[in-house]
């Protein structure tokens, strides 16, 4: 069948015969008041071998009323035939009374249609909760609409006969095995006198066949959420609506029947992190177990697909019992001493013993926050008890908690409390006492009697060390001094802030530690550090030595940097342009300098740029709040001006058309700025090439209607760059008019 492209838009007319309807195809030229919008009929089709059936669905709200006003026409052509079959004129939904007629009064699918297509309860002007004809108004009104239109094409995807009676689906019945057909379905009328331009819906190449359904794969999770309850979820950018079914693995076997979960079609209806293609559904199970879950999905045909692989769902206990209280702990020293046998005596007590309680665990952990909850006794104490003596020899004062068990694993622990053994062992020395000089603030380094800077100390117990209470930090000017304390009370963490005063005349300070245990026993001071007070004098300033440029080689510079005995290292800048921020371009660690004399050497070969000048520096930091930078050095990075392009050029003499044709491309340029081509022309006889005319970039030929009979002239062509660059010639073609 010929395709015919019209410039206007389409008016089918249908002329009643005594044998058959033929529609004959117009062009009219229409003048529009208001702006027009252009609107799509979106088709689809699904052979049977028997029959074909056809989907197709407007864009939006506006054009689905249209084609519901004037319905649309359904058109077929078989391969190998002129003939165009009409399936379908002026082919609009069932009528208010014809729904009622055909569905009964509880089809709640049929209802919902009914509603969508002859509802009276829409909102109407003045109705709204903000003031009629503004914004928030007509948003209130589009919303609305585009909720409409959803459950609209979702009710026909559910069901084939209700697509057909709301007139986006229609079943030909009269189709033969194995052909061929193209189906178009386009708007009875093509809104002459509005604003809407549709674009028909065509399907081509449909060869009837029996439909063979694909197999559902979608990637599925889950998730409990709370006991016997979680969330299923899948990824499925295709379908609206699901139908889910379930069966329990009665000890583990796959041998139970599958069961709906759902009592209508499925549809997800809450905004997903994770995306629009995700879908989730909540279910809770009627206990817990092992689960396998399907899904099916409904397509736009009213089929579902096969069933989803089974997604096997594990949905155990986790609601943890009660928690127990703990009482009362009793210490006895059966021995001859205080330290040859403790024995703890534990007493607890529960309101409620829930019938899946397995027993109670005791926890004991003597490292604080950070130290791991270990049970006191190997075996679980039987729930039906409330009291228990355990052995605590040897192990140091700590927490303690009873925790109650279920079958599941769950547990519920008491609150915990202190159980205090005494100890006569004072604990090690701290290892690795260390300092950390804070960088100097300016603004922050001055106090009342100075400028002060800070140190953090840190340091870390002996690992048998699990009781410590608190720490003491002492300080001195000179190792040949008394130590004397920093803190005035215990320090709880490992760590500590002091600060410095910078205008002391000592250049040095020195620190050290010991740590105090639950049963106050001191431990011995560590080995003290030396700390280097922070100064405030700036580095010595960088200077450029050496420099020099080149636009295939970029910037070379050399830069010399201080020798401070306090420099600590130094960065290197770059900004285009005098209003584009400063990047980093390198960091050079100051002691790496003393080999290279000190110099930082840069060589730099940015992206070319003829509008803008590079600007370097270089800044020096040492410990102390300043920072010394050099001046800047700049340089404009252009970039070679002739660029190789290889254009290839290819031209003939047009002989119906009596010109020359010439066509180039250049492939993939080297730069990507604003250009155009230049056609430059020899004639025979002539000495150098002369320019004839500047194309622009995206029209790569040219005809030259100059070339009389008997003339012969060359050609070649180059790029011309709008800020100045060009390229290197094309191949030079010469054309002679015969």
């Amino acid at each position: 069948m010929a395709a015919v492209l019209l410039a206007g838009s389409l008016s089918l007319q249908a002329q009643e015969t005594a044998d058959s309807t033929a529609l004959e195809v117009k062009t009219d030229t229409i003048i529009y008041d208001a702006p027009l919008l252009t609107t799509k009929i979106h088709a689809d089709v699904r052979t049977y071998g028997d029959s074909i059936m056809l989907r197709w669905v407007p864009e939006d709200y506006a054009s689905w009323k249209y084609l519901c006003d004037f319905g649309v026409n359904v058109l077929r052509v078989e391969k190998g035939s002129i003939d165009l079959d009409t399936l379908a004129f002026q082919f609009k939904p069932l009528s208010l009374e014809g729904f009622q007629a055909k569905y009964a009064p509880n089809d709640s699918n049929a209802l919902v249609a009914m509603g969508l297509l002859y509802g009276e309860n829409r909102l109407k002007p003045g109705q709204t909760m903000n003031r009629h004809g503004s914004l928030e108004a007509g948003m209130e009104f589009n919303t609305e609409q585009d909720i409409s239109f959803a459950f609209a094409m979702l009710v026909a995807e559910w069901r084939r006969d209700l697509a057909q009676d709301m007139a986006v689906g229609f079943m030909d019945r009269n189709v033969k095995p194995g052909a061929i057909y193209e189906y178009y379905v386009q708007p009875s009328e093509w809104e002459n006198g509005g604003v809407l331009i549709f674009e028909p819906g065509v399907i081509d190449g449909v060869k009837n066949m029996p439909f063979e359904p694909e197999p559902y794969e979608p990637r599925m999770t889950d998730t409990l959420t709370t006991p016997r309850r979680h969330v299923l979820g899948w990824w499925d950018g295709q379908h609206s609506s699901y139908e889910i079914e379930r069966r329990y693995l009665a000890d583990g076997k796959a041998d139970g029947q599958w069961e709906h979960v759902n009592i209508k079609p499925y549809v997800s209806m809450l905004e997903q992190p994770q995306g629009a293609s995700y879908q989730a559904f909540a279910d809770s199970v009627p206990q817990f177990g092992i689960y396998e879950y399907r899904i099916m999905a409904h397509d736009p045909f009213g089929d579902l697909t096969p069933p989803s692989p089974a997604l096997r769902v594990n949905v155990y206990d986790n609601e943890p019992p009660r928690a127990p209280q703990l009482t009362r702990i009793l210490l006895e020293y059966p021995g001859e001493t205080l330290t040859e046998k403790v024995m703890a005596h534990f007493y607890w007590q529960k309101d409620t013993l829930e019938a899946d309680v397995n027993g109670y665990i005791i926890y004991y952990n003597d490292q604080g926050d950070e130290g791991e909850w270990l049970p006191l006794t190997d075996d679980i104490i039987s729930p039906t008890d409330t009291t228990a003596v355990i052995d605590v020899t040897g192990r140091k004062t700590g927490m303690v908690c009873i925790s109650a068990v279920d079958q599941s694993g769950n547990e519920a622990p008491s609150f915990a409390q202190l159980l205090e053994l005494r100890d006569y062992q004072a604990p090690a020395a701290p290892d690795s006492l260390r300092a950390r000089l804070v960088p100097l603030d300016v603004n922050q380094m001055m106090g009342k009697n100075g400028r002060y800077g800070y140190v953090i100390l840190d340091w870390k117990p002996k690992p048998e060390d699990t009781d410590i209470r608190y720490y003491d930090l002492a300080f001195a000017n000179d190792t040949t001094h008394v130590f004397l304390l920093r803190n005035e009370g215990g320090i709880r963490e490992r760590m500590f802030l002091d600060s410095l005063v910078l205008d002391a005349n000592q250049k040095y300070i020195y620190y050290q530690v010991r740590a105090v245990d639950n049963s106050n026993n001191i431990g011995p001071w560590s080995p003290w550090i030396e700390v280097k007070r922070p100064h405030i004098t700036p580095p010595t300033t960088p200077h450029i030595d050496t420099s020099r440029h080149s636009d295939e080689e970029g910037m070379h510079m050399e830069w010399i940097v201080g020798m401070d005995a306090d420099m600590d290292y130094h960065l290197a800048y770059r900004r285009s342009g005098d209003n584009a921020p400063w990047e980093v371009i390198g960091r050079y660690d100051a002691d790496s300098l003393k080999a290279c004399g000190y110099r930082i050497i840069i060589d730099d070969n940015p992206p070319f740029d003829r509008e803008q000048r590079y600007y370097y520096y270089v800044e020096s930091f040492n410990s102390s709040p300043y920072t010394s930078k050099s001046l800047a050095i700049s340089w404009m990075h252009q970039g070679p001006k002739v660029l190789n392009v290889g254009i290839e050029l290819a031209g003939d003499y047009m002989e119906k058309e009596k010109l020359t044709r010439l066509v180039w491309d250049a492939g993939k340029l080297p730069i990507d700025a604003p250009y155009y081509y230049c056609i430059y022309r020899k004639w025979s006889g002539d000495d150098k090439f002369r320019f004839v005319v500047s194309v622009p970039a995206d029209q790569p030929e040219y005809t030259d209607q100059l070339l009389h009979q008997g003339e012969e002239a060359e050609y070649y062509v180059m790029i011309q760059w709008r800020d100045g660059r060009q390229s290197t010639a094309s191949n030079v073609v010469k054309i002679a008019h015969p």
